[in-house]
């Protein structure tokens, strides 16, 4: 273990976390410098050459970050999304708990298969805009939002980036998520839902049922649709896509393929060929994680990895060390960026289940998972569709959800998915040890 070189890589990975975390600084052009300059050493002290960095750059990860945006751009310029839901509220018939219900499922599975941010962008406008309408306070419908969303990011390896990341890492398909997530993912849904609905929404004064008739019969959902059959055509493409997902190991191949026959199928109709829709990528988020690919991999060439092969973790009980990962990850995700909290305990895991050690890998997974995906929303800034949901009912002047009020009911819930996680977690170790 070089100490002296892991210190200066160590202080260059703090400095892209810092990039990150402040808006007026240029992250994209920070974290490539400190990605060369870590490089350069490294390479220089320890006699590699450039492919071994070409070599920790985890490629597939990258496609399936690439493919699912363009998926994402294509189901927007399809209206998918606003058009479904327009249709949960003409299938709610109106009624507010059925509508709430149905608008949090919704969002939570979306959010499973693509950007969480992504669905608050375009379905909270209209759920504003149907509130509106409904002459009705718009704030516990997006509360509601914006919590299950962070509940649909455990439910598939690509729900983010921090997912795929992980799940890449470690191999983890589709079936190893509905093995070990799905149960717990679903039961904190329905809780959490069940729990806003029943001691929030019931606060909430009743729709009037003129308005709600006059709304219902005012909303078309195929003004939404431009082109039918590109509309259906994409709406099957992605859900067989998603079976796809659950079905094949290979993720990237999935991903790309099926974003390939997207941008293919859809050119004759959008006029946008693959240039023009990789304009559209966002392209600082994929330089991001490459450039912390490369500073870990210096870091792990620097000795991090058997730094903590130092730590005596073979007298901590099972569970006790997972409970402190899920608790120390929740904590750094609520302060860090999820990205570099991911990617800096990867090695740290694999060190655990791996010799000398031998833990169970199951509930090391779970307290890693879980902790990257909900340890954020203890406050607003710890989960970016968080802040979206607030920029998006500021400008729109929701007066009933305020910075005050998702800080207070996010961070409770955060506090009852991490107690319920912790259970579970107690759960697993017990079967799995």
């Amino acid at each position: 273990m070089d100490l002296v070189l892991l210190i200066i890589i160590f202080v260059l990975f703090i400095l892209i976390i810092l990039s990150y975390s402040k808006s007026n600084l240029d992250f994209v052009a920070i974290s490539l410098i400190c990605c060369f300059i870590a490089a350069t050493i490294t390479g220089l002290v320890k006699g590699i050459g450039i492919n071994y960095f070409i070599g920790v750059i985890q490629w597939e990860a990258i496609i399936i970050i690439l493919s699912m945006s363009l998926i994402t751009k294509i189901a927007q310029d399809s209206n998918i999304l606003e058009f479904v839901a327009v249709k949960l509220f003409k299938l709610s018939k109106g009624e507010q708990r059925i509508f709430f219900w149905l608008l949090c499922i919704i969002t939570t599975l979306l959010a499973s298969i693509i950007s969480d941010v992504v669905v608050v962008l375009i379905l909270a406008p209209i759920v504003v805009r149907l509130c509106h309408f409904l002459k009705i306070r718009a704030g516990t419908y997006l509360l509601g939002m914006t919590i299950c969303i962070n509940i649909g990011s455990i439910i598939t390896p690509f729900s983010s980036g921090e997912n795929i990341i992980i799940s890449t890492a470690f191999n983890l398909d589709t079936l190893y998520f509905i093995q070990f997530y799905w149960i717990f993912s679903f039961f904190l849904l329905f809780i959490t839902i069940f729990l806003i609905d029943r001691y929030i929404l019931r606060k909430e004064p009743k729709i009037d049922d003129l308005q709600k008739k006059f709304v219902i019969d005012l909303i078309d959902t195929d003004i939404m649709v431009k082109n039918k059959k590109m509309f259906y055509f994409n709406g099957i493409t992605i859900i067989i896509t998603i079976v796809l997902f659950a079905i094949l190991p290979i993720l990237y191949l999935t991903a790309v393929i099926s974003a390939l026959i997207l941008v293919l199928a859809n050119k004759r109709y959008t006029k946008k060929s693959m240039s023009d829709l990789l304009k559209d990528i966002e392209w600082e988020i994929i330089f991001f994680f490459i450039s912390l690919y490369v500073v870990i991999g210096c870091m792990l060439k620097a000795g991090f990895q058997e730094l903590f092969e130092l730590i005596p973790f073979a007298a901590f009980n099972p569970f006790l060390l997972s409970f402190l990962i899920l608790i120390i990850i929740s904590f750094i995700s609520g302060v860090v960026a999820n990205t570099p909290t991911a990617l800096i305990f990867i090695p740290i895991i694999r060190t655990l289940i791996s010799a000398p050690f031998y833990f169970s890998s199951v509930p090391l997974f779970f307290a890693f998972i879980i902790g990257i995906n909900l340890g954020g929303n203890f406050i607003p800034q710890g989960a970016a569709c968080d802040m979206m949901t607030l920029k998006i009912a500021r400008d729109s002047g929701v007066e009933n959800m305020s910075y005050k009020r998702l800080l207070k009911m996010g961070g409770s819930f955060a506090l009852i998915h991490l107690v319920l996680s912790i259970i579970f977690l107690l759960i697993l170790v017990s079967i799995f040890g």
